[in-house]
């Protein structure tokens, strides 16, 4: 009874994808990329328009996630091979800072791996790497050489299909420990570092029916990190409060949509609390996120729910058009589709736009994966059945780039700024608009863009240095920006 009660739980922990696949085949696909395809949704108007683009994976790839592995200044990612549940691996993609990446380098993890983090786990300064080894019953923490390639996994044990992995310092050692969701124990497990990237016993506090995905950040303003954990089959997530020393309070579970597959954080309504979002799988018939405003101490108002595509399984949030307001993409497995949320910042999000994508889109990573400017961001999403990525290009992304002279300068000489904006995958349409030039949050002047280019001259500035940036304004085809802050130094 133990081995069927373990099968069914093994396949309940697929989402449906994968038990769902067996009576579906799909052509196979060859080659490091595929062909590109331009989405708009029109009813958005033209700045929620994107190129995608498809790169070969691993086997059935999961869970995604981004950073700059070669210390380049370029984007990467890389995400996880479930493989049918057998032996696993990473695939890295190095970006070459252009929207495009290179053909993927795999390293191997545990068996049937379902989701990784990306963070300094041994303080060397480079980025490594943590896996959730579904059918391992382990985590394996690759570390990082800083040059794009990794070391040899090593693993660590976990409970019953250890779904999701997140980290955070649990014990105040300024040191990044592991947490990881056991589906088949109904706990979450707590792996605390040594210090140098190796781990210890794991612990394990309980949570709601069927863990499945984990997000770490300090609910209560307390300064000790918190978990929420989603609850698949009791539709709940779970608080668990930190107590600052590895140990976290009993939880405490608040109501959201049917099937909650994946979670994320964020200040969604701007009032400097961290809220929850949900997406609702809702047994592959409907599909929702679920928007569960944080109160500041540890405590949830009730979900709202917004409509979504079929089966969503995953979900992430960014700046897609430029408005300094988080957006949602939802990953809708059954609909093949990603559904975009734009979102009103007050905890409120609009009708979905939805995007064709491979078979069972899966795990989303947002990304500045063309160098733009903040505020246009990209998007990258798995296929698990296409074994795929598509990466989808935001075309309403623009480059910002701010020079002065002279710099440094004297006081009371006059400094002339020039910024430069462009798009950033080279549209035929031009960048028009106002530049404004600030130094901090103080306005010092605007101008527009003539020929793509803007100059603002000033000769009041103080003596001292100066945070300069160029805002610029968007048109009908771009998304607002701001360049990287410039040091004007004045003698």
């Amino acid at each position: 009874m133990a081995g069927a009660l373990m099968l069914a739980m093994a396949a309940a922990h697929f989402a449906y994808a994968r038990v769902f696949s067996s009576s579906h085949t799909f052509p196979a696909k060859s080659g490091s990329s595929m062909q590109n395809r331009l989405w708009e949704a029109s009813a958005f108007g033209p700045k929620l328009k994107f190129r995608s683009k498809d790169y070969t994976t691993g086997t059935n790839p999961q869970s995604i996630q981004v950073g700059d592995f070669n210390e380049d200044g370029k984007t990467d990612v890389v995400m996880v091979n479930y493989s049918g549940g057998g032996a696993g691996s990473v695939s890295v993609f190095l970006g070459n800072g252009d929207g495009t990446f290179q053909a993927k380098t795999d390293y191997a993890t545990g068996d049937g791996p379902d989701s990784v983090v990306v963070a300094d786990l041994n303080g060397d300064g480079h980025l490594d790497l943590a896996v959730a080894d579904d059918t391992g019953a382990a985590v394996s923490v690759l570390l990082g050489n800083g040059d794009g390639t990794f070391k040899t996994h090593k693993e660590y044990g976990a409970g019953n299909y250890p779904h999701w992995v997140a980290v955070g310092d649990f014990n105040g050692d300024k040191a990044l420990d592991l947490a990881v969701t056991n589906e088949g124990d109904n706990t979450v497990g707590v792996l605390l570092n040594n210090g140098d990237g190796t781990f210890q016993m794991m612990k394990t506090f309980v949570t709601a029916v069927e863990p499945y995905s984990l997000a770490v950040a300090d609910f209560n303003n307390d300064g000790f990190a918190d978990l929420a954990v989603t609850g698949y089959y009791a539709s709940v997530v779970s608080i668990l409060l930190g107590e600052g020393n590895g140990k976290f309070h009993t939880h405490v579970d608040y109501d959201t949509g049917t099937a909650p597959a994946a979670l994320i954080v964020g200040d969604f309504n701007g009032d400097g609390k961290i809220d929850l979002v949900t997406a609702n799988y809702t047994n592959g018939n409907t599909g929702s996120a679920s928007v569960l405003l944080g109160k500041g101490d540890g405590t949830f108002g009730a979900h709202t729910d917004f409509p979504a595509g079929t089966g969503p399984d995953g979900v992430a949030a960014g700046d897609l058009n430029g408005d300094g307001i988080a957006d949602l993409v939802v990953a809708n497995l059954i609909a093949n589709s990603i559904s975009v949320l734009l979102g009103n910042g007050d905890g409120t999000f609009g009708s979905p736009a939805d995007f064709n994508t491979g078979k069972f889109p899966i795990g989303i990573a947002m990304g500045a994966y063309s160098g733009q400017a903040a505020g246009s961001a990209d998007l990258a999403v798995t296929n698990d059945l296409s074994a795929s990525m598509s990466v989808f290009l935001n075309l309403a992304a623009t480059r910002i780039a701010l020079k002065s002279s002279p710099n440094p300068s004297n006081h009371g000489q006059p400094v002339t700024f020039t910024t430069t904006v462009t798009s950033a995958l080279k549209r035929k349409a031009a960048p028009t608009g106002t530049v404004t030039f600030k130094d901090g949050s103080k306005k010092l002047g605007s101008a527009k863009l003539a020929k793509g280019t803007a100059k603002f001259t000033t000769s009041k500035l103080s003596v001292g240095n100066h945070k300069i940036t160029a805002n610029y304004s968007g048109d009908g085809n771009f998304n607002p920006g701001a360049s990287a802050i410039l040091v004007q130094k004045v003698k």
